[in-house]
């Protein structure tokens, strides 16, 4: 298993090749975006791995955070995506308000129980 530290997320590659992001509870900037979705992208490569992205702790982004999250990188580098919210409604409304915007080209899914979110990225991976 394979870990990047960033200063607003820890990033692992999993033993079943998937890969984690946990996002932290500090405010993001443009450049934590940027470095973090690298550390990703990284951590999959060679290959097209799934993507989980734990979102419980995080802040809610600014927009222009959000937008470094989405587009053809994303596609290109990763499977399959899951996105882990808070339980609550508050949870559910920032991530159905990211896969909104963002609209990736890959499969996602919102879930809020981890282990759930791990077996729907392993049958994609």
């Amino acid at each position: 298993m394979s870990a990047i530290q960033t200063r607003t997320a820890r990033i692992d590659l999993r033993e079943d090749h998937i890969v984690v992001a946990r996002l932290g509870d500090g405010v993001q900037t443009v450049d934590d975006a940027r470095e973090n979705l690298a550390a990703c992208v990284r951590l999959a490569a060679p290959d097209r791995k799934a993507l989980l992205v734990d979102i419980r702790a995080a802040r809610p982004l600014l927009p222009e955070v959000r937008h470094q999250y989405m587009g053809e990188r994303l596609d290109a580098s990763f499977a399959a995506m899951g996105l882990l919210v808070r339980g609550n409604p508050l949870g559910v409304t920032m991530g159905n308000v990211y896969l909104k915007i963002a609209r990736p080209g890959i499969p996602t899914h919102i879930f809020t129980q981890e282990p759930k979110a791990l077996a729907w990225l392993r049958r994609r991976s």
